[in-house]
This record gives structure tokens, C-alpha cells and sequence, in this order.
């Protein structure tokens, strides 16, 4: 029962919304070029969802992670983990000689502060899911984006 309400719910927010985006026009000002290519330089960046599957996964619980990964994000925990790591790597392409070692430490560092981040924050956003769900689905989102990474550098 609860189920159908939620869904309900849901379909008539959608409806909502279109109409009133039918009525008074897109929020937006950008030309369509413009709002395309910064939407496909948006889903560059981040994992991609759409493409997402994990053995022993559900399709309903990966949507419950795509949802609470987006607000996640928008943590002021994760977003202060992702500028610390952010200048550790800008110091990592500053270093020189020595200095390299304590910047490439300070760049693992980091970046295992962000998945630390990330997770409780996902946690928070959705407490449904499980740890081990949210470690399975933040593996594969990290296997994504190095291919992405490593597909950029070969091409």
C-alpha cells in the first residue's frame, strides 16, 4: 500500500513539474548546444549510472545508490574531501624529486578520505542500503571512472 502511495506520489510530482514547465518555459537560458554539452561534460566526469551493474545487486537498490551518490555529493563533508584532494594533486604535479613521495602519499590519503566520506554520507542518504551494497556499487563506480580515465589517456 505504502508502495503504490510513494509511486503515486511520485508520478503526479512528475506531472507536475512537466506541466509546469510546459506553461512557463524552461528554467534555463542556455541555447540547446550549450546545455548539451555541459550535461555531457556533467556525466564525464561522474560514474555512469546507466551502465552500472553488480552481481548480487538489484536494479531497485542500485537507483536507491544513484539517488543518495547524488546527494552525497552534495555533503559539505565530501565536498571539502574532494578539495583537499583536489590540492593534493595539484601539489603532486608541482613536486620535484623528493617532494613527489609526500605528495603521491598525501593524493592516496586523500582519496581514500573521500570514499571514507562518501560512504557515510550515502549511509546517511539512504540508510536502507547495506555496507556491503555500498561497498560493491562504490567498487564498480570506481572501476568505471579508471576505465574512463585510462580510455582518455590511450585514445
Amino acid at each position: 500500500m505504502c508502495l503504490i502511495i510513494m509511486r503515486t506520489l511520485a508520478l503526479l510530482y512528475l506531472v507536475s513539474s512537466l506541466s509546469f514547465t510546459l506553461t512557463f518555459g524552461a528554467t534555463e537560458n542556455k541555447p540547446k548546444s550549450v546545455a548539451d554539452s555541459s550535461q555531457k561534460n556533467n556525466q564525464e566526469k561522474g560514474p555512469n549510472f546507466n551502465k552500472l551493474s553488480v552481481e548480487g545487486v538489484s536494479k531497485e537498490e542500485i537507483t536507491a545508490f544513484t539517488l543518495a551518490w547524488r546527494k552525497a555529493n552534495q555533503s559539505d563533508q565530501v565536498i571539502a574531501a574532494r578539495e583537499r584532494l583536489t590540492t593534493a594533486r595539484q601539489r603532486l604535479q608541482e613536486a620535484a624529486g623528493g617532494e613527489k613521495k609526500e605528495a603521491l602519499s598525501a593524493v592516496r590519503t586523500g582519496t581514500d578520505e573521500l570514499r571514507i566520506e562518501i560512504r557515510k554520507a550515502i549511509q546517511i542518504a539512504d540508510p536502507k542500503l547495506k555496507i556491503e551494497t555500498i561497498e560493491k556499487l562504490m567498487d564498480a563506480v570506481e572501476e568505471q571512472i579508471k576505465a574512463r580515465i585510462q580510455e582518455k589517456k590511450n585514445s
